[in-house]
């Protein structure tokens, strides 16, 4: 993988939502100094996290966050259906 692009990493996460908040925490800790479990290591730390996202070698398990996540692509795979209550007659 020579470059990689957030789409590589979201193949890998459960959807928009969880990358985001996995490739933030994964980041904070590269700069807090975790070591990097991609092999490319010259990289700035939000591309090192969004490899080791692609490369399957960080997850995303917290329990809390996936309720979180659950609920928000829940509530936006129904972006409409609020609208469909509204009347405008007036």
């Amino acid at each position: 993988m020579a470059r990689i692009t957030v789409e590589d990493s979201l193949r890998t996460a459960q959807n928009r939502f969880a990358l985001v908040l996995l490739t933030a925490q994964r980041t904070k800790q590269l700069l807090r100094g975790s070591k990097p479990l991609s092999d490319r290591k010259e990289n700035r730390e939000i591309v090192t996290a969004l490899r080791e996202i692609a490369e399957e070698k960080v997850v995303f398990s917290h329990p809390e966050y996936m309720r979180i996540i659950d609920e928000d692509r829940k509530y936006m795979e129904r972006p409409f259906e609020m609208l469909e209550h509204y009347d405008d007659s007036e």
